[in-house]
């Protein structure tokens, strides 16, 4: 432990020389989730329980059985089912794998129990707890990384054609949520065209050239684009536990120092609401320009998703796997730190790298 608080020290005094006092309360923020042992057990499932924040006060809890369903609970500030709602939890039809919040959504997706090769991805009213479930036919998905939301119901997803080899560089496709039509199949969006080389010239000005000279003032990345000023090498930082945009947003804003949140995915997609994964890229702007920058580690998220589920210890325990043969570790980089959280693993000076205790404090962390 002593090694991690001397990791952050030395992190933070580089961000606060940067930023001339940026605010170090930022990493500290983490999330207050009810305790999952005084929620009605009637209102989740045995695996897989996540919280997330709703907008406003209250929270969600999802859970899965791992087989066909899914079930939804929307709770008030206290941990209890949210009457003023709904008058239960609503069940959906298919084991979520991932889960990102956008707004007053909470997005799921996950593989349909009854039709092969079709991914679900459901959209959830926090304020209703009405679902709407969109398909994806004839795909297979990497549902431990890049699935995101944003509020104009353009949601990615790393899917391949069944049939299909899908590896770590399969990018995320695009698909048009459709919420007029529950059930209804979604398809990927064409990209965005690119910006052609070839502009036409404009036409010549007879008006007299200003002599005013340019402006010395730094060109601010445009909208959803990742800053053009990051650092060339940009650390990791070890947050305490699970945090989201708002949460570091609201930190620097009690600073009064006029600063601002970004934050973008693995695939530099920018994420503007909900939880911050591991590999997320958080970055500190004040007047267009960067002031600091990390790639945040989450402990125990090791697929990025921001919390931590049964899907982090499947990951972990087939590390070990893939190390004990010789085989290409399935972690690196952020995710590998983020699964270094065991005390044994703190300590080791050798090089071994993860710890069984790490899968052990790991599975804790879920319950």
């Amino acid at each position: 432990m002593k090694i991690r608080r001397l990791r952050r020290m030395i992190f933070g005094l580089v961000c606060l020389c940067a930023a001339i006092l940026v605010p170090l309360t930022v990493a500290c923020y983490a999330e207050d989730y009810p305790d999952i042992s005084a929620v009605e057990p009637s209102l989740y499932y045995a695996d897989r329980q996540q919280f997330f924040h709703r907008p406003g006060t209250g929270f969600v809890l999802i859970s899965t059985d791992s087989l066909s369903s899914t079930k939804a609970a929307l709770l008030d500030s206290g941990g209890k089912l949210d009457y003023s709602s709904v008058r239960g939890p609503t069940s959906i039809k298919f084991a979520y794998e991932a889960a990102c919040l956008c707004g007053n959504y909470l997005y799921l997706a996950g593989n349909s129990p009854v039709t092969e090769n079709c991914a679900l991805i459901g959209r959830l009213d926090l304020s209703t707890g009405k679902c709407i479930l969109n398909q994806v036919l004839n795909v297979r998905c990497d549902f431990s990384r890049d699935f995101s939301a944003d509020d104009r119901d353009r949601v990615t997803l790393v899917t391949v054609p069944a049939g299909e080899q899908i590896n770590a560089g399969t990018p995320a496709a695009a698909f048009l949520f459709d919420a007029a039509h529950n059930n209804g199949v979604i398809s990927p969006q064409a990209p965005d065209p690119e910006p052609s080389s070839s502009e036409p010239e404009a036409p010549a000005s007879s008006a007299p050239e200003s002599s005013a000279p340019e402006s010395s003032a730094p060109t601010s990345s445009s909208v959803n684009e990742m800053p053009a000023d990051l650092p060339s090498k940009i650390e990791n930082y070890d947050y305490p536990g699970p945090v989201t945009v708002e949460g570091l947003q609201s930190e620097l804003d009690a600073n009064g120092l006029n600063q601002n949140l970004r934050v973008f995915s693995s695939n530099q997609k920018e994420i503007k609401s909900g939880t911050i994964g591991t590999g997320h890229t958080v970055v500190v702007m004040k007047d267009g320009k960067t002031v600091s920058a990390c790639t945040a580690v989450i402990p125990g998220d090791l697929d990025g998703s921001g919390t931590i589920t049964d899907y982090d210890c499947r990951l972990l325990y087939e590390y070990f796997t893939q190390t004990e043969v010789g085989g290409t570790p399935t972690l690196s980089g952020p995710y590998l730190e983020a699964a270094k959280i065991s005390d044994d693993s703190l300590a080791d000076k050798s090089g071994r790298g993860l710890q069984t205790g790490d899968l052990l404090k790991i599975k804790k962390l879920i319950k």
